[in-house]
């Protein structure tokens, strides 16, 4: 423990001069989250549709969570539609049909048509809308994956300089000194955490429960510390490492869809996304959306065993490589 202590007590120390660079990496996941829960609340309405009638709007029937209706005695300019002020008008014809006009797709316009007729109707793409938590989730996880290499600093230059080989023959705990960094890296995480507290707090939908948050943040730390420790370990230059692990991070989280659902049609693309940890976690996560989390286990069990892997690949190379030799 006292090991443990001293390591990760220099660590915090030797945070300080870079700390300008941790604010801005950490400023950036915080801006992700908060355009997440907007974002969300933009996908909860799917178009601002104007309906003409001269009808007052209270004795209208329609009444729909998916659309935003808005009613007039006077239909606007095409160039409102052009500027998407808004999506459709909706004008009714002597026979009770609905006269839709949009620059939208057919599809967009039968969707309209339906909700009109019923608005209780389950929309064909309703099921598949991504809600607040995994937009959270989706929207943070490729930032927090890059802040992990800015975390692991200190082992990065201890094995650069040579540090490392020299605390590998002192007569401390090897094992304390890499659960300080991994604790360390946790740890920088806080912010992150503190803003869904706030969130919750001010009354803000943030999807998940904080308890459940703080598994999804561990399961997505521990992988990040598995793969950034282990490019360290294979690649001697830290500034080579981490500009590899974040240009990875990047791509395969692009290809996961944690920004946005990915349009797929190759067979072997297909094939290398769903083996991906981040498209597994985003799984679950919208598994866990639904409250079927616990039957459809098997992704994040996968995540946590793919980091496993890794980390403990990690720990066989830095053992071979610097403490049998010794």
């Amino acid at each position: 423990m006292r090991t443990f202590l001293a390591i990760i007590k220099n660590i915090y120390e030797r945070t300080v001069p870079r700390l300008s660079m941790f604010i801005l990496l950490t400023a950036f996941t915080l801006a992700s989250m908060v355009l997440a829960v907007h974002l969300t609340d933009v996908q909860q309405v799917r178009g601002h549709i104007v309906l003409v009638t001269d009808k007052s709007a209270g004795v209208l029937p329609y009444n729909s969570k998916d659309f935003d209706i808005v009613v007039s005695a006077v239909k606007p300019p095409v160039s409102a539609l052009v500027e998407k002020k808004y999506d459709a008008y909706v004008t009714i014809g002597k026979d009770g049909d609905y006269q839709i006009e949009t620059l939208r797709s057919d599809d967009y316009k039968n969707m309209v048509d339906t909700m009109l007729r019923n608005p209780d109707a389950a929309l064909k793409d309703r099921k598949n809308a991504r809600e607040v938590g995994s937009n959270m989730i989706g929207f943070m996880m490729m930032f927090l994956l890059m802040e992990v290499f800015a975390n692991l600093f200190a082992f990065a230059d201890d094995k650069e300089q040579g540090q490392l080989r020299r605390i590998t023959v002192a007569p401390v705990s090897f094992s304390a000194y890499l659960a300080a960094h991994c604790i360390f890296c946790l740890s920088m995480f806080l912010p992150e955490y503190m803003l869904l507290v706030l969130l919750k707090f001010w009354g803000f939908n943030i999807g998940f429960t904080l308890l459940q948050y703080a598994g999804l943040i561990l399961v997505m730390g521990f992988f990040g510390i598995s793969f950034a420790l282990l490019l360290n370990t294979l690649i001697s230059k830290p500034d080579n490492a981490s500009m590899l692990g974040r240009s990875i991070i990047v791509l395969s989280s692009m290809l996961a869809g944690t920004f946005y659902l990915f349009s797929k049609g190759n067979i072997v693309l297909d094939t290398v996304i769903k083996i991906l940890p981040q498209k597994q976690l985003m799984d679950f996560v919208e598994y866990l959306e639904r409250g079927e989390a616990w039957h459809h286990s098997f992704s994040i069990v996968y995540v946590i065993a793919f980091s496993m892997v890794l980390f403990i690949i990690s720990c066989a190379c830095l053992q071979r490589k610097y403490i049998k030799r010794v």
